[in-house]
């Protein structure tokens, strides 16, 4: 009998070990079980980002994970304007964490620094999730945003998650909209627990508020005009609204035409067709069928793309 005891004793270890590791993950959040979950099915992108059309036009340093701001891009480079399609008939949409804003976006006096994202209330531990389908591009700490989650979507949008406790996500990891990608916290330059949450388009940040409705959790509007205007944060000048805050109204769906109305677009400095087509929700094949002459691009053309 004596040989087993060895045995009988390794066997009760193990079992008790067991135990623990049940008993503490039914201990964990809701978020954290569910994310012990889906780290087993997680699916990682494998691509240089040619793949996806916007990121080919808009992105071409791949998915580093180096830097929020990956370029320094001046103003002048971006387009004047244009329009995203925000949401695929099938994709959906989620908002990252329902609660208030603590802190807008825009000029803060109190600091004498522009602030370029919304801070948005939560506790310690409460579940942050990814606003649209897309892939991972930063998934570490990074100075003053502590914990740190950057998606990339294939909007040509990229979300930005602050102050995290936890990541729950992986460089390069695909996720879809609503999965939890982190805890809410207060890690690096924070006052207290909340989500510092930021859109950004070539890396220049604008106003969330223009797709986000805080005031019902919802997408303001599945196809988004972006505005040259709608970028970089100034001092406020008396009572004047800054032009790149959000002006909160209805953004209303433009209704469908019976006759489509044309439209013209004169090309500019490092202009491509496939650039301008994406500007103008279209394709490269009807703006050449619409311009049967159009051979060669270059600075000062008059096209139509509509």
């Amino acid at each position: 009998m004596k040989s087993f005891r060895p045995a009988i004793h390794r066997i009760t270890r193990h079992l008790a070990a067991m135990a623990a590791s049940l008993l503490l993950l039914a201990a964990l959040p809701l978020s954290a079980q569910t994310d012990v979950a889906e780290r087993r099915s997680a699916e990682f992108y494998n691509g240089d980002g040619n793949e996806v059309a916007m990121w080919r036009l808009f992105y071409r340093d791949g998915l580093s994970g180096t830097l929020v701001r990956q370029r320094n891009l001046p103003l002048d480079s971006l387009p004047d304007e244009i329009n995203l399609r925000l949401l695929k008939d099938s994709a959906t949409f989620c908002f990252p964490i329902k609660n208030i804003i603590t802190s807008p976006y825009g000029w803060r006096e109190r600091w004498q620094r522009p602030h370029r994202g919304v801070d948005i209330l939560l506790r310690t531990g409460d579940p942050v999730r990814a606003c649209f389908d897309g892939v991972v591009r930063i998934a570490r700490p990074m100075g003053g945003y502590g914990n740190l989650v950057v998606l990339r979507h294939e909007n040509g949008l990229e979300t930005v998650y602050g102050h995290l406790s936890k990541i729950m996500v992986k460089p390069r990891q695909k996720v879809n909209a609503g999965d939890i990608i982190g805890l809410g916290g207060s890690t690096g330059r924070s006052t207290g627990p909340h989500l510092h949450f930021e859109v950004r388009f070539q890396y220049e940040p604008f106003d969330p508020e223009w797709i986000l409705d805080f005031s019902n959790y919802t997408l303001r509007t599945r196809r988004l005009h972006l505005d040259k205007t709608y970028f970089g944060i100034s001092r406020p000048k008396g009572n004047k609204h800054p032009i790149f805050k959000a002006d909160k109204s209805i953004i209303k769906e433009r209704p469908l035409r019976d006759k489509p109305r044309e439209i013209y677009y004169e090309t500019k400095r490092g202009d491509t067709l496939e650039r301008i087509a994406m500007m103008h929700s279209t394709s490269v094949e009807q703006i050449k069928e619409l311009n049967p002459k159009l051979r060669k691009i270059k600075p000062g053309l008059r096209i139509r793309v509509r």
